[in-house]
């Protein structure tokens, strides 16, 4: 439940967090350590204590992210903490305010709850006002202001295979595409024809997936997180990508493709220069309209084994390049995968690492194998003609949310774009990643004509 106020300046927002199915004396033994920001409320209808929530003055045009940590002095069954069903077993146990935050910064400094099991809940609510609303719709909005909130919780992870992701769109219409014209001459040159391409501001070799590491800012400049917006007020992170020219990221085509159709550019949304997923304020982040989602043709949803997932992504307006925004270079020479086999690249993303899901970056090395061996360990035939690779990780592997990452290797002192994660295995019986088993990954050199031509639209 939500409550809003709007001004021509700011807006208040006040937040009703229910905390515990309880008698209402329960709240007499806690005091607030903020009581201008937070208070116990009862409702007089049904005796549930809530927690009240208000803050002022928060400025149109600015994302609001709100962190409410409380603490309980005794111990949850894990499958409930966080849900919207928080406590509602539990009797007269109350939480005390931890630390309520505003976009990172402590506004009412709590304190621990006591007891010889303490548990700490995370509430996290995100308000996104007008000016940030019309940019993420991507529409007018004739001026009106209007706030639409919805609150997430952290809840106890649903771990899936590393399929092609899903959503409830039922309004969806089939995508606009564009489809290469093999005899088109006038070509873009490539972001990798300069010497600016595939040099981070920091060293690569520095968690991001199963038992990967953690990725510092600026040590992958040209990964790009993709956002499904369609749900408007809370773009949903499904990908990752790679910026190959100002105007053109390289991704799987299975990530903006939607039960029985590739997504409409304008439901896409790219930020490059964004670090971690979870915060739109992020220093250096430049949002970026899709203007165009341009598949290979031979790709096939249908086909499990299908070896043309790729598909680049027209951005309306060029990049700004700077330390954190950086294209990757594209291949060059041979294409034989042959020779590269037992050379290690490296992968990063936002996927799901051996703590749960992750808001930064992790990454993991990835030595290339052959088919022969690759088919083994999956238990599957790959053809020699295949366009794809496989990797090693060696015990970290690429997870849920690192599809359309890319992987890369280092030629001299630049890194080249040489494979995009495609598929990765489950394990039956943890339903986690399975880090034992090899990743699969689209090769991008057979398709370096393909892009030439794909990136001149």
């Amino acid at each position: 439940m939500a409550q809003i106020s709007i001004n021509k300046v700011a807006i208040a927002l006040t937040v009703i967090c229910c905390l515990v199915c309880a008698k209402p004396t329960s709240a007499l033994y806690l005091k607030s350590p903020c009581p201008a920001i937070f208070t116990y409320q009862v409702d007089p209808q049904t005796d549930l204590i809530y927690g009240l929530v208000e803050i002022n003055n928060i400025v149109l045009g600015r994302v609001a992210k709100l962190n409410v940590d409380l603490s309980i002095g005794g111990q949850l069954p894990s499958n409930i903490v966080g849900s919207l069903n928080l406590l509602k077993s539990l009797q007269s146990i109350l939480p005390t305010v931890l630390r309520i935050a505003l976009n990172g910064q402590t506004i009412c400094p709590g304190y621990r709850a006591q007891g010889r099991v303490i548990t700490n809940i995370n509430l996290e609510h995100t308000l996104y006002t007008q000016q940030l609303h019309s940019l993420l719709q991507n529409q007018n909005q004739n001026g009106q202001h209007s706030v639409e909130l919805e609150t997430r919780f952290q809840s106890q992870p649903q771990l899936q295979p590393l399929l092609r992701p899903q959503w409830n769109n039922p309004t969806a219409r089939p995508g606009s595409l564009v489809r290469p014209n093999p005899g088109r001459t006038t070509v873009t040159p490539p972001a990798s024809a300069t010497s600016s391409c595939g040099k981070p501001l920091n060293g690569v070799l520095k968690r991001f997936s199963i038992n990967g590491e953690l990725v510092d800012k600026g040590q992958f400049p040209w990964l790009v997180p993709l956002f499904d917006r369609v749900q408007v007020n809370n773009p949903k992170y499904i990908c990752g990508s790679t910026i190959i020219t100002k105007r053109h990221l390289v991704t799987a085509a299975h990530c903006v493709y939607d039960v029985d159709s590739f997504m409409r550019p304008e439901r896409i949304l790219a930020v490059p220069g964004m670090y971690n997923v979870d915060n739109f304020f992020d220093e250096g982040a430049q949002f970026a309209d899709v203007d165009a989602v341009i598949p290979h043709e031979d790709y096939d949803h249908e086909d499990d084994l299908n070896d043309a997932d790729v598909a680049v992504l027209r951005l309306k307006t060029p990049l700004d390049f700077t330390d954190n925004v950086v294209p990757i270079c594209l291949w060059h020479g041979e294409n034989d995968v042959t020779k590269i086999i037992g050379q290690e690249g490296f992968v990063a993303g936002w996927g799901w690492t051996d703590r749960g899901p992750s808001t930064v970056p992790t990454y993991i090395k990835s030595t290339v194998v052959n088919k022969r061996e690759c088919g083994t360990n999956l238990a599957r035939i790959f053809p020699n003609s295949a366009r794809i690779f496989c990797g090693d990780g060696r015990g970290s592997t690429p997870c849920n949310g690192d599809s359309g990452s890319g992987l890369i290797l280092k030629r001299g002192n630049q890194y080249f774009l040489r494979g995009i994660v495609s598929k990765g295995q489950l394990n039956p019986e943890t339903l986690k990643c399975d880090a034992s088993k090899y990743a699969i990954y689209t090769d991008i050199a057979p398709f370096r004509f393909w892009l030439k031509n794909a990136i001149s639209y």
